[in-house]
């Protein structure tokens, strides 16, 4: 008989403590995306106690917790932070008061978390680059198209250039890269008839001396790389404009295909293909051909072909040169040649 009246009255407590919990409805979502805040929706009586969630990323053993906010008379929500939702998962459970409503501490829910596919291409960047956002680079060469003799008068006909800038990798698709820079681009070559005073043949200084450059490197495509550059410039005649446009498929230190045009006012314009391959590790290498009527937008189309080969010599650093051939005529030709620096940190 005692037995029967000690059971009765457990029986009567559990339905006590039953009743007294609150009714909250949770439907938890079907999986979350990796670095994207999750938002919880739970229902439950305005008279309800506070809810809370307590969360982690799956095999972490603390939680963390938040309140959920009441909006309306039965609408509670929380968000789990975007730097909380990271995969294989995300643990959870929710209670109101101090009772639990939904899983348990010691049985959370989990919701299954996916690299998203920019996040997932993110990581592969960053591995290619070793962790190494930012870039400096310089670089220098010398193009000479040969000295010929017209009317008993020399004329030169070269340049050299000068280029640095800064790059970081921003990694936010389709926006990859920007990039900020300067040039310098100085030459001696023949001057129109307009330039040149008297009946003799005579040679001009040309190009600019100083020119800042903003680039922006988009990758709308895995593979597939657009940069565009708008350039300031201070020419002989004035201030000026310029501007760059490259299109490549592959990677720009290994295998790829590029195309480009350059145009810089009253300095000239140049057209140029490149092929590019990284068969050996380590030692990138590229040919190009160009067209261009550089230092001087006035002169004729002249051709050139040329070779770059790099070294990476660790820590980030690499050394390039380049060597090429340069020709404005059947008859005359010169050499092309320089060197590059590039630091990854």
């Amino acid at each position: 008989m005692k037995a029967i009246i000690a059971l009765a009255v457990v029986l009567v407590g559990a339905g006590s403590a039953a009743a007294s919990a609150p009714i909250v409805r949770h439907v938890p979502p079907a999986a979350a995306t990796a670095a994207k805040a999750v938002e919880l929706i739970a229902d439950a009586p305005a008279t309800s106690p506070a809810l809370r969630v307590f969360y982690r990323t799956l095999g972490n053993a603390t939680f963390t917790t938040a309140e959920l906010v009441r909006q309306g008379d039965t609408r509670w929500v929380a968000v789990v932070p975007a730097t909380a939702v990271v995969a294989p998962g995300l643990e959870y459970y929710l209670v109101a008061g101090d009772e639990p409503v939904f899983a348990t501490p010691q049985w959370p829910h989990t919701t299954p978390v996916n690299i998203s596919e920019n996040a997932d291409r993110k990581t592969r960047e960053l591995a290619r680059f070793h962790n190494r956002k930012s870039r400096l680079h310089t670089s220098g060469e010398w193009i000479d198209y040969g000295t010929r003799t017209q009317d008993g008068a020399k004329l030169k006909d070269s340049y050299y250039r000068i280029d640095a800038d800064f790059s970081y990798r921003l990694l936010a698709f389709p926006l990859e890269e920007i990039k900020v820079g300067y040039t310098r681009l100085i030459g001696d070559t023949q001057a129109d008839q307009g330039m040149c005073p008297g009946t003799q043949p005579c040679t001009v200084e040309a190009g600019y001396k100083v020119a800042g450059w903003f680039e922006l490197g988009l990758a709308p495509v895995e593979g597939i790389r657009i940069d565009a550059r708008a350039a300031v410039m201070a020419t002989a005649e004035g201030f000026a404009v310029g501007g760059r446009l490259e299109g490549r498929l592959g990677v720009l230190e290994g295998n790829h295909v590029a195309a480009g045009v350059e145009l810089m006012a009253d300095v000239g314009t140049a057209g140029y293909f490149r092929l590019g391959w990284g068969t050996v590790p380590n030692l990138p290498m590229s040919a190009t051909v160009e067209i261009t009527n550089m230092p001087l937008s006035v002169r004729e189309t002249g051709v050139r072909l040329f070779y770059d080969v790099a070294r990476d010599v660790g820590g980030g650093v690499r050394i390039g040169a380049r060597v090429g051939y340069a020709a404005r005529t059947q008859q005359v030709a010169g050499f092309t040649g320089g060197g590059n620096v590039t630091v990854d940190f």
